[in-house]
């Protein structure tokens, strides 16, 4: 099984990793925080708006290697405010309305950035 890096030119990059990696039919997508590419800062004027940007960048990754959000088996989320999670879950039923991912949610005590969420995703589509 060979193994490819995966780029999206819509998301920010950083030399210490890769935005996905592709092994056989599986991507696995790092954690994305709500960084604008265009503008290099975080979209937070509302924690709606974070959690949409953090699954917009995903779909970038995904789209740069032809994969969509409806292959996505599994999302890991970290939170800074579990108090937050009703809002998330409205922003993430609108791109995971049918079939959801198997997903897990943590509360953590501080992310990158100043981010009040991180999402990362595995993915997996037959070749």
């Amino acid at each position: 099984m060979s193994k490819k890096i995966v780029h999206s030119k819509k998301v920010s990059s950083f030399p210490m990793f890769s935005q996905g990696v592709k092994a056989g039919p599986f991507l696995w997508v790092s954690g994305q925080t709500a960084n604008d590419f265009k503008t290099g800062k975080l979209v937070n004027e509302t924690f709606e708006q974070e959690v949409e940007q953090c699954i917009l960048n995903i779909m970038y990754i995904l789209e740069a290697s032809k994969y969509t959000l409806e292959d996505v088996i599994k999302v890991n989320i970290s939170m800074i405010d579990l108090g937050l999670f009703n809002q998330m879950n409205q922003v993430y039923l609108k791109y995971f309305a049918n079939n959801p991912p198997a997903r897990a949610a943590v509360q953590v005590a501080r992310l990158v950035g100043g981010a009040k969420i991180e999402i990362e995703a595995i993915a997996y589509k037959e070749d």
